[in-house]
C-alpha cells in the first residue's frame, strides 16, 4: 500500500503550456467538478517554491487549488458573469456578480 509523503522537495519547475488547463492531474480532460486541479495549476504551484525546498503536502496543494480557483474566476470575468475591480484599500482585486451571473445564479439554484 502506498501512503502518501506528509512532504515533498522540489525536484525542478516543470515546464507549462496552455493546452494543460485542459487536463486534470490524472491527464484526463477537465470535468468542472469541485477541487479539481488542472495540470498547468498543479505545475504552477511547484514553480511558486525555490527548487530543492522542502514543502509540505498541504502548503502545494492549497497553492494549486488557490492558481486553479483564480483560473475560474478569470473565465467568468471573461463570461461577463462576475466583475473584477482594483480595490486600493485592500491592496487587491475585489470581485461581484454583474446581473448576468446574478440571473444565472437564480436560475441554478
Amino acid at each position: 500500500m502506498f501512503e502518501t509523503p506528509e512532504t515533498l522537495i522540489i525536484p525542478c519547475h516543470p515546464p507549462v503550456c496552455e493546452e494543460m488547463k485542459h487536463y486534470n492531474i490524472e491527464e484526463k480532460p477537465m470535468t468542472g467538478e469541485l477541487g479539481e486541479i488542472s495540470e498547468w495549476s498543479a505545475r504552477m504551484a511547484l514553480r511558486d517554491f525555490p527548487v530543492g525546498s522542502e514543502q509540505s503536502l498541504e502548503d502545494v496543494t492549497n497553492r494549486a487549488h488557490n492558481i486553479q480557483f483564480q483560473l475560474h474566476l478569470s473565465k467568468m470575468v471573461d463570461l461577463g458573469l462576475v466583475n473584477m475591480e482594483w480595490c486600493p484599500e485592500h491592496g487587491d482585486f475585489t470581485y461581484g456578480l454583474t446581473e448576468d451571473g446574478k440571473d444565472l445564479g437564480a436560475q441554478m439554484g
